[in-house]
């Protein structure tokens, strides 16, 4: 963004998270990780809050009846696609051995197939103009809210992020 390039991101929402436990249903610990996930997501959108304003920077939040969404992909200078079930973190990076396809598409042959897979993903999403759409911790369900706390105090919680 420092290079004045435009960015979009398409993040599930919590609820579209392999781990999202309703609130009917028992709690369980792996069930706080979406709210983790999405804390973080509020903590980045607050900090690149002026690239939001500005424009440069599109966050959409994708969401389709109780679909998870797990595949990752970049799309680059409309040349290059890389589609993996990989988390894009230098973590999953140096640890996960999960496969990706990485498209070069230097005469844009795919261009036009690229850009109507894009529109059919954002018709599930709905786009972030600020944090505060998001929703805050202090409204999240009573157990998770207790265990989140508890991690912030002993600082698991960045131990966490960094393992994530």
């Amino acid at each position: 963004m420092r290079n004045g390039v435009e960015i979009e991101i398409i993040i599930g929402d919590k609820t579209a998270n392999d781990f999202y436990i309703p609130e009917s249903e028992p709690f369980k610990l792996i069930g706080a990780l979406p709210y983790l996930y999405e804390m973080n997501l509020r903590r980045f959108i607050k900090k690149h809050q002026k690239q939001i304003t500005q424009g440069q920077l599109h966050i959409r939040l994708w969401q389709q009846q109780e679909h998870t969404y797990h595949l990752k992909g970049i799309w680059s200078d409309d040349q290059y696609i890389l589609l993996t079930g990989n988390n894009l973190n230098p973590r999953a990076f140096r640890l996960d051995l999960e496969n990706a396809l990485l498209i070069h598409d230097p005469k844009a042959e795919l261009k036009e197939q690229s850009q109507q897979e894009q529109q059919r993903i954002c018709q599930d999403t709905r786009l972030i103009e600020h944090y505060r759409e998001l929703e805050s911790p202090r409204h999240y369900p009573v157990k998770v809210r207790k265990l989140l706390t508890r991690l912030s105090r002993v600082r698991i919680d960045r131990m966490l992020n960094l393992m994530l």
